[in-house]
């Protein structure tokens, strides 16, 4: 379960030069359209919004957050330990059953595959020569500008 501050920030920017995620639990988590939006853009998204997509299971404020984990588990420590013990294990079996161990597999290959790409070459190369500043804003710059353009 993930609490968020709700100004922390959540994405995969590498996707646009370095691969794809070596394991992949994105679309169980935020659904095929959220997961796609995610890793074809690199865009980040807060912690508001990753609670009403589901990737988060609510957002509070940064100050917040230790106290709201804090009543979660407490909540959770009232339950009997067998219980809780046999209510994730059927949470876990379910997603197990979605096909989860198959597609953290594709996801290795998948990654592996993409760190052969040109772009992740170019970084790679950018970075060792340039350093990790410069290889980082190759990457983003054209995004950042173009976000600019829009508002």
């Amino acid at each position: 379960m993930i609490v968020a501050a709700e100004d922390a920030q959540f994405g995969f920017p590498a996707v646009r030069s370095m691969g794809a995620p070596p394991t992949h639990m994105w679309t169980y988590n935020v659904g095929p359209q959220w997961a796609k939006y995610m890793l074809l853009t690199g865009d980040l998204i807060d912690g508001a919004t990753a609670a009403r997509i589901g990737l988060a299971l609510k957002a509070v404020p940064a100050d917040a957050l230790e106290q709201e984990a804090r009543d979660i588990v407490g909540r959770m420590a009232m339950i009997a330990p067998d219980l809780l013990a046999a209510n994730k294990s059927i949470c876990n079996k379910a997603i197990e059953a979605m096909g989860r161990s198959l597609i953290q597999q594709l996801a290795i290959e998948t990654d592996a595959i993409a760190h052969r790409s040109p772009a992740a070459a170019e970084f790679s190369r950018m970075a060792r020569e340039q350093g990790l500043k410069a290889a980082l804003a190759w990457r983003d710059d054209k995004f950042l500008r173009q976000e600019n353009a829009r508002y």
